[in-house]
């Protein structure tokens, strides 16, 4: 069996595991302290997850790749470079989110300390992020409803695919965002890629 290094928050991660519950592969989860830099430079030379265990000991980190190797079979046939859109959405769901992802169970006051310290060394202080609330709000809105054109009920398509995965990695954070809401079509586009990746987000914590 595989092992899945991952933190619960990060979209590169969620990826990860969307790609493995849609495939049904079972895999061994392990959730890592963010301030556990120790384990991931052991397993494969730097700080970054998430990270594949194969049974044979070999690792791989790279999101991208992993889904690739993982769904061998094509069956969610990517075909489209949304680059451009996943840029744009994340541009504006991390500042949103990320100052209430270190008040989820995943964190600890050590490991809560250290993710604000390294995010604001290089994105700015939380506090600000908060205060430009509105106007990251109105840049995801925009892409928000940009989305909702193409929703066929999938990206461009009847059935998920890899761009789904994509997508759906990004905006899962802003579930965690207060007062925030889904318009009722994004809401049930990623309700139902939840389902066909038997997915729960925090899972782990409550297990």
């Amino acid at each position: 069996m595989i092992t899945l290094y991952h933190y619960l928050h990060c979209p590169f991660c969620v990826r990860v595991r969307l790609v493995l519950g849609f495939l049904e592969i079972p895999y061994k989860s392990v959730v890592l302290d963010y301030d556990d830099e120790s384990t991931p430079v052991e397993l494969c030379g730097k700080k970054m997850l998430p990270l594949i265990k194969n049974i044979d000991g070999s690792t791989m980190n790279e999101s991208l790749d992993i889904m690739s190797i993982l769904d061998k079979d094509n069956r969610l046939s990517p075909n489209k470079d949304i680059s451009s859109f996943i840029k744009e959405l994340g541009s504006n769901v991390h500042p949103l989110a990320m100052p209430y992802f270190i008040y989820t169970p995943e964190f600890n006051d050590k490991s809560r300390k250290y993710f604000q310290e390294k995010k604001e060394a290089y994105k700015g202080p939380f506090k600000q992020m908060y205060k430009n609330r509105e106007q990251y709000l109105i840049g995801l809105n925009k892409s928000l409803n940009s989305l909702e054109q193409l929703l066929d009920p999938f990206y461009e398509s009847d059935k998920i695919t890899h761009e789904d995965i994509l997508i759906a990695s990004h905006l899962w954070g802003m579930y965690i965002v207060p007062e925030f809401q889904f318009s009722d079509i994004v809401h049930s586009y990623l309700q139902k890629v939840k389902h066909l990746c038997r997915f729960e987000y925090h899972k782990e914590s409550w297990e």
